[in-house]
């Protein structure tokens, strides 16, 4: 689903004007970000977590010539699904 047909979805459910859910949406994206900054979690009822995670530094290989080389550490985020998420992906 692209920007724009999540926009028009969200106009649609919520009633409202598609000039009104892009700017919630963005609204959303942007607070989001803040709180895993912040936070290092969020929690979203009926959908599911992202989760900051961080990985450490690891050894890895140049798949051309395989030679060693060092992988920085670096933060990531996770998102794991609500059990009714999943329930309705897998009925």
């Amino acid at each position: 689903m692209k920007k724009s047909e999540l926009v028009a979805a969200l106009a649609y459910r919520a009633e409202s004007s598609k000039t009104e859910a892009e700017r919630f949406l963005d609204a959303f994206g942007k607070t989001i970000h803040a709180e895993i900054l912040k936070a290092g979690k969020i929690v979203i009822p009926k959908v599911g977590t992202f989760q900051l995670s961080h990985k450490e530094a690891r050894k890895g290989r140049n798949p051309k010539t395989g030679e060693e080389i060092q992988i920085s550490a670096r933060n990531g985020v996770t998102f794991k699904a609500t059990k009714s998420l999943q329930d309705t992906v897998n009925p």
